[in-house]
């Protein structure tokens, strides 16, 4: 039987300095390493050009031995020349070598150049790394609709890649690099047993803003150890995302960037000395479960980071649905009620006003019954019985004041349950997404 144990993770605050946040100094020592605690990954990041004044812009994740991959990607029709290649490589079922994330621009509307230029990286590095160009992926982020010329960057991957170790410091820079308007760096390690052999899931993320389920603007890269057949690997990706990363929302817009890989050891290639591996992770079985389970809360670990990394955000807002007749409709009240601008306004102002809660909830096209309907911010309930309930005045403010609120919202419809994380809309979210090509 597996034993879940999630070991690390990046601090969950926003970016300024750990005195001034009054915590310890050596606090980001204790992160966790993120990829390059997985045996058999190592990282690196480092400045290519893209970003102005020498800033890190690229993070490059390497397998020893080509590696089987999943993949989830946006559903917006409006793509990244990125994510159809990952897309092709993904269709193609080539083991891939490498990963490489860049940051700054996201080669997006960019069309066939754009495409070119994703596959000169690629190839690019390929040469370097001894492998073909379509075992490399390779990832962008940034400012949408402005032309990549990665001729430019060329020169500079060979750094990049003789830079690369399983070191803590060069998994803690590579996960940096991958950032835009991130605050902090997000990683995760979880671990896991199988078949009586202990295993490492590693991940890496990056987004903050443009947050919204299928998928949110994000990037994570994730890898373990373990052997997993293909098809298991995509159906766990699948079922840890639905309920992680496309389970959150900052401002209810997404990207054509959005894409989260997850590498495994493959039973098709050799191992590092030349063995092939022979306990291999099947759907259906206990080693399944548990490797499921250790990436779904890797997952969420990265994703509660997206949250609360949100662009000017202060409040980390989880909402539990229950009792609802569909999937569906605890979808439909979660992402009505996460995205109300009335809703995220009021808990920045830490203004009490469940009203606009329930009046989200109405709007949202769910089915449920207003007399079964109940709701509470922080435990304390503020409606049932089809009323709003009284609430202390000081009870309130400390409610409000909270820097995590749970709201739980019972339908009284079915048995449909899920949880949902958002953050609060600030002047500083504004301020950000009006300055942001300037």
């Amino acid at each position: 039987m597996g034993v879940l144990v999630v070991l690390r993770s990046s601090p969950r605050w926003n970016g300024k300095d750990a005195q001034e946040r009054g915590l310890p100094v050596d606090a980001e020592e204790r992160m966790a390493a993120g990829l390059a605690e997985v045996p058999g990954v190592s990282c690196s990041g480092g400045a290519i050009g893209i970003k102005r004044n020498g800033q890190h812009d690229a993070a490059l994740f390497v397998c020893e031995q080509p590696s089987v991959m999943a993949g989830v990607f946006t559903t917006n029709r409006f793509r990244s020349a990125c994510v159809e290649s990952a897309l092709d490589r993904l269709h193609g079922g080539t083991g891939v070598k490498a990963v490489l994330v860049t940051s700054g621009n996201a080669n997006a509307g960019t069309g066939a150049a754009g495409r070119a230029d994703t596959e000169l990286l690629a190839a690019s590095l390929g040469e370097l790394l001894g492998c073909r160009a379509d075992e490399v992926v390779v990832l962008h982020t940034g400012v949408i609709g402005v032309p990549l010329r990665a001729e430019r960057f060329v020169d500079k991957l060979p750094a990049l890649a003789a830079s690369a170790s399983s070191s803590f410091a060069a998994g803690l820079t590579a996960a940096k690099a991958m950032m835009t308007t991130d605050t902090f760096a997000k990683t995760a390690v979880a671990s896991f047993e199988a078949d009586g052999v202990h295993h490492k899931i590693g991940g890496v993320a990056k987004g903050a803003g443009m947050i919204h389920p299928r998928l949110a603007t994000m990037i994570s890269v994730l890898a373990t150890d373990a052997t997993v057949h293909p098809v298991a690997l995509q159906a766990a990706l699948q079922r840890a995302v639905k309920t992680t990363f496309n389970a959150i929302s900052v401002d209810g817009d997404t990207s054509p960037n959005d894409s989260v890989i997850l590498l495994a050891r493959s039973a098709q290639f050799p191992g590092a000395d030349g063995q092939r591996t022979a306990s291999v992770i099947r759907e259906g079985t206990q080693a399944y479960e548990s490797f499921c389970t250790a990436l779904t809360e890797a997952c969420e670990t990265l994703a509660r980071m997206i949250i609360k990394d949100g662009e000017g955000a202060t409040k980390f807002i989880e909402i539990r649905i229950e009792g609802a007749a569909t999937e569906q409709d605890a979808e439909r009240v979660a992402s009505v009620v996460a995205t109300s601008p009335l809703v995220k306004t009021a808990f920045f102002g830490e203004d009490f006003n469940p009203g606009r809660i329930v009046s989200a909830i109405g709007r949202a096209g769910a089915e449920f019954d207003w007399s079964q309907l109940r709701v509470a911010i922080g435990g304390e309930p503020v409606f049932q019985n089809d009323t709003f309930l009284s609430v202390p005045a000081a009870t309130a403010r400390e409610l409000m004041a909270q820097p995590e609120l749970i709201v739980d919202i019972a339908l009284g419809a079915g048995a449909c349950a899920l949880r949902f994380f958002t953050c609060d809309l600030t002047h500083d979210y504004v301020r950000i997404n009006s300055e942001y090509t300037t």
